[in-house]
């Protein structure tokens, strides 16, 4: 189960009434991250990205938006868009994602910030305990 801080909820609500997505789960540190309906990606990015950069500028923070999936394996390639997937494999709770070498260092992030983002996130929504880029 999920659990939110009362700023998550808020972050939500805001998030929410802005693009008329629906959010699925907030993460809030330094940054905000959230899980939005399958779909609703479109309607969260605005044209040309004008409902996203609006949002960053109403909540001063840097804003993620990853888009859910009933698939696990379309969750975590989702959790690493853009970046090109080759495959993701996932058994005994932990999930092994094959990326070009080229694009390593981007799917990891400064100080291994994406990644912990994405395994943060994979736990919360699969039960998944590690993701492993390879």
């Amino acid at each position: 189960m999920i659990k939110l801080s009362g700023q998550e909820i808020k972050y939500i609500t805001m998030f929410e009434k802005l693009t008329g997505a629906t959010v699925k789960d907030c993460i809030s540190n330094e940054d905000l991250t959230f899980v939005i309906k399958e779909g609703d990606m479109g309607i969260a990015i605005g044209k040309n990205g004008f409902i996203i950069n609006k949002i960053k500028k109403e909540m001063g923070k840097e804003i993620h938006v990853y888009e859910h999936s009933e698939d696990p394996t379309k969750f975590i390639k989702n959790l690493f868009y853009p970046i090109t997937i080759e495959k993701v494999e996932i058994s005994d709770k932990k999930a092994k994602v094959y990326i070009n070498q080229n694009e390593k260092k981007r799917a990891i992030g400064r100080g291994g910030k994406k990644i912990n983002t994405v395994k943060e996130i994979a736990k919360r929504h699969f039960d998944i305990e590690d993701v492993q880029v390879v």
